[in-house]
This record gives structure tokens, sequence and C-alpha cells, in this order.
């Protein structure tokens, strides 16, 4: 009797730590409007780091995968932990027969499984953790990478457009002259429609290019978590360049810095310990416990409970072949993603390499072309020169100058490209602590 009193106070003392130890129900309201940054820098220019690290801060995506994380925390906080302990009771009422008094019985039971697996699962749960730390890390370091090429698009964009406006205010000046000569008799239609042609061109690429730069715009507020619409001011620079020699050198030592590498290798880490994991439950469940009580004769008895399975027909195989399949199938992706990561560092630096004397030959085509220009308009001015072979030369100006352009951001997007690849001058990876 006196153990049956104590397995009814134990479980008392149990409940009523259990409760103490209880989580409460706190309310999260959603927020009912947006909720934009204000617009950063104060006016003040800001270089393509800076906006980088704006991004990082407050791009949304990142908050909400950040938030994310708790998820994976949770399971790392719940790996290998026991379950709580069972208490069992019963009760007899004596109906008939010889007895003297109802039978009562009390059990206590604690399931030992989590302690076979334990640490196979507290591997796998921080395994996760990890992945899901360099997961949001490389998710980090990209959006950082996107706000600085859209910074980079954002002042190619700027500087089309100037090279349109001096085209527009150049082929009107031209039209306006043509089309009074062609009033004076001294032009032909001809002419006039030549020049209005090319002044028609220009005004579709300019408008064109007002649609481009908003809509990089509208981007890089989303990034920023800004308004759409918000101006920044972007300081001049392009990113430091990268020697062929130090992106080559970088791929040594790829797969312990770039986090999507790391991300794979933690998953892959996560896929071996649910393996051993899966292999240690051939012999789960494993449970032990007391019980006691009393009959209805008046006799009482206690004593210990122990239960667990024996592997002789399961042997926990088809848990054991899923983890197995899933560790090869992360290994071959984690090959696959270093093949393509090394690829891509090779392919960026060929493409630098060959883009840098294609911007310089273009540049100085560019400077010749705007030289050639001035000299046709003033030579229209003179009269030794026709209207068309002024708008060809004014014409042919531009184009050199925006294909200058767009290869210089060519160059810029692809070195910040291989910087990001390569994790050449990005905040260095750390073995992260759980």
């Amino acid at each position: 009797m006196k153990t049956v009193q104590a397995f009814v106070r134990y479980g008392r003392f149990s409940c009523l730590a259990a409760l103490v130890g209880c989580s409460v129900y706190h309310p999260l309201p959603l927020s009912t409007g947006a909720e934009f940054m204000p617009a950063p820098g104060g006016g003040h220019a800001l270089a393509l780091a800076d906006i980088g690290a704006l991004a990082v801060r407050h791009d949304p995506a990142l908050v909400a995968a950040r938030a994310a994380r708790g998820v994976a925390a949770a399971e790392l906080l719940a790996a290998g932990r026991p379950p709580d302990p069972v208490i069992s009771g019963g009760f007899a009422a004596l109906l008939s027969g010889p007895g003297a008094m109802p039978a009562i019985s009390a059990g206590l039971t604690q399931d030992l499984s989590a302690l076979v697996t334990y640490r196979a699962d507290r591997a796998a749960a921080k395994a996760g953790v990890n992945q899901v730390d360099a997961g949001i890390l490389w998710q980090e370091w990209q959006v950082a990478a996107q706000a600085e090429q859209l910074c980079v698009s954002l002042r190619a964009d700027e500087a089309i457009l100037a090279s349109l406006d001096a085209d527009d205010a150049a082929l009107r000046a031209e039209s306006a002259t043509v089309a009074a000569e062609v009033t004076a008799g001294n032009l032909t239609l001809a002419d006039q429609a030549a020049a209005d042609a090319a002044l028609a061109a220009v005004e579709g690429a300019r408008n064109s290019a007002i649609a481009t730069r908003a809509q990089d715009l509208d981007q890089l507020d989303s990034l920023l978590d800004l308004a759409p619409g918000t101006a920044l001011h972007i300081a001049p620079g392009a990113p430091p360049a990268i020697a062929p020699a130090v992106a080559q050198a970088a791929l040594a030592s790829l797969p312990t810095r770039r986090p999507d590498l790391l991300a794979l290798r933690y998953g892959y880490e996560q896929a071996d310990a649910k393996l051993r994991a899966a292999i240690l439950a051939q012999f789960l469940p494993v449970s032990l416990g007391a019980a006691g009580g009393r009959d209805t004769s008046n006799v009482v008895s206690a004593g210990p409970q122990l239960s667990l399975t024996l592997p002789l027909f399961s042997h926990n195989r088809p848990a054991i072949e899923a983890a197995m399949a899933t560790r090869a199938v992360l290994r071959a992706q984690y090959q696959a993603s270093l093949d393509d990561a090394t690829a891509g560092v090779m392919s960026l630096n060929a493409a630098l390499s060959r883009l840098e004397p294609e911007a310089a030959q273009a540049d100085a085509a560019a400077t010749a072309a705007e030289t050639a220009a001035a000299e046709a308009r003033a030579a229209f001015a003179a009269g030794a020169l026709d209207a068309r072979a002024e708008t060809d030369f004014i014409t042919t100006a531009g184009e050199r100058r925006r294909t200058a352009i767009l290869l210089h951001e060519q160059i810029d997007t692809a070195t910040l490209s291989l910087a990001t690849l390569a994790g050449i001058g990005l905040p260095p990876v750390t073995e992260p602590r759980t």
C-alpha cells in the first residue's frame, strides 16, 4: 500500500512540475499596412558596399529567412531529449467473488529510446541548424551582390540616358536646321525625312532607357525595403578588379568558404547522422519503469518493467534504406554544386579577360567617333557637309559611346559575380557555434 501511495504522490508532484514549466501563449498580431524603411544616406552618396550592406539588413526575404531559423533551432532543442515519463493508474471495483476490497494499480514508465540515439540525433539537429545558417549566409551574399549589381546597372542607365539626351539635343537642332533649309529650298524632303527618322529612333531608345532605369530602381528599392520610386545617390567608382591569378587561387579553398557548399556539406552530415540513428533504432523502442498495485484480496505487489524490440524481422530496414538513399543523393548534389561553382568561377574569369580589351577598344572607338561628330557638325554649319552625313556621324558616335558603357557595365557585373562566387573580398565564413 505504501508503494502505491508513493506512486500517487510522485504523480502529483510530476504534474505540478510540468505545469510550472509549461509555455504560455502570447499573441503576435499582423501589421495592417506597409512598413517601408526611410531613405538612407541623408543625401550623401553611398558606395556599392554600403548599399549591399543595407540590402542584407533590410531585404524582406532575408528577414523572413532569419525568422525561419527558429524552426531548425527548435529541432536542435528537442533532439535527444527523452519523452516525458508516463504515469498510469487503475481502479477496479469489486462486484462479486471472494475478494474483500477494490483493486488498485499504478505504474511509471520512461521511454529510453532517445538515450540510444542521443548522439546521432544531436549531430543531425546541429548539422541542420548549421545548414540553415550557411544557407542564410549564402542568401545574404547573393542579396548584397544583387544590390551592388543593380547600382552598377543604374549608373549605366544614367550614362546611357545622358548619351541619348546629347544625341536628342544634337538631332533636334539638326532637324530644325534641315526644316528651315527645306523651306528655303536648299534641301529636299528626303533630307528632312532622314533627320526626323534618326531623331525618332533616339527618342524611342530614350523612352526604353527611362523604363529600364525605373525598373532597376524599383528592384533596388524592394531589396532595401524602400518605398517604390525612392532614388538613391550612388557614389561613382567601379568594383575592385580581381586578378585572374587571385580568382584561380580562390578555387582551392572554395568548399570551405562558399556558404552554399557549406550548407550542402552540413546537409550531408545531417543525413549521415540520421543514417546512424536509423541503424541504432533497430532495437527501439526501449522503456524502463515500475508498476505496483493491490488486488481484491489485499495482496500488494510492485516491481520493475522493461520492454525492448527484438530485431528479428524488420531490422528497421525501410528507414535505414531511405536514410542511405538520402545520403547518396546529397553527396551527388554536393559534388554537382562544387563542379558548377568551379566552372562558374573559371567562366567569369575568362569572360573578364575577354571583356576588358573589348571595353578599351570601345572607349577608343567612341572617343574617335565623338571627335568626328563634332567636326561633322562644324562642317554642316559651314555648308561643307550634307545633312544625311551629319546625321550618320551623330548617331554613330552615340551608338559607340553606349556600346562602351554597356561593356563596362558587363565588366562591373562580372566582377561582382566573380567576387560572390569565389568569396573574394567578402566576410570570412566561420564554423557556426550552436
